[in-house]
């Protein structure tokens, strides 16, 4: 028997000949030889307008709403009889205006502070919490709606020789961005949920930790 014999039992491998071509080794991108050249490139998919959860931004919009009709009807009766602004529908209501630009932005702090929710957000079965699922700290609810008043409710505030200039324009793009952020998408989170890493999600949606009883106050 010879060596050669014996390397072949071994399961030594014999070296490549010269004049056997390496077919299963390409050099270039592989060839499907069962697909023509020619044909065309399957198109690609649309780009989804709306891919959140339209039913939670519905609630959302409207437990806003709702939010703001609690503090609008008592600062426009307060404001009425006390003096202390002119009431809406006035030649000037900007005093009005920018009691409602105040309390609001106290109202929700201290409210999703304290309980992780708004009147609103209470009556539609929603809660604020941040993405791990827990209670938000008060200082990042703080910034957050600090963030949602001068998106939704600057143009109270901003003198009507304003909005009409190019400024106004600004101002009401940023709202409708805030909202289209909602619809787009597919956490279902507003652009004034984006830089303090919160969302809104249904309150049985949050689990244990979305209960901020569970969680003490913490400031920092």
């Amino acid at each position: 028997m010879t060596r050669s014999d014996d390397r072949d039992r071994d399961g030594s491998a014999e070296e490549p000949r010269p004049d056997v071509p390496h077919s299963h080794h390409p050099i270039g991108p592989s060839v499907d030889s069962d697909v023509p050249p020619d044909r065309p490139k399957p198109p690609l998919p649309r780009p989804q307008l709306i891919a959140g959860d339209v039913s939670l931004t519905l609630r959302r919009i409207g437990a806003s709403i709702i939010d703001l009709t609690a503090i609008v009807v008592p600062v426009g009766a307060i404001a009425e009889f006390s003096g202390l602004a002119s009431p809406a529908g006035t030649a000037d209501d900007t005093g009005w205006a920018v009691w409602v630009f105040v309390v609001s932005f106290v109202y929700r702090w201290a409210m999703q502070s304290a309980l992780g929710f708004t009147v609103g957000k209470w009556m539609l079965g929603l809660r604020l919490v941040n993405v791990t699922g827990a209670p938000p700290r008060p200082l990042t609810v703080f910034g957050r709606e600090a963030l949602w008043v001068l998106l939704v409710l600057t143009l109270l505030v901003v003198p009507e020789s304003i909005t009409d200039s190019f400024v106004g324009t600004v101002i009401f793009l940023g709202l409708l961005t805030d909202v289209y952020s909602m619809f787009r998408r597919s956490d279902t989170r507003a652009l004034h949920d984006l830089p303090f890493h919160t969302e809104v999600r249904r309150a049985t949606d949050g689990g244990p930790q979305a209960n901020s009883r569970n969680h003490p106050l913490r400031f920092c």
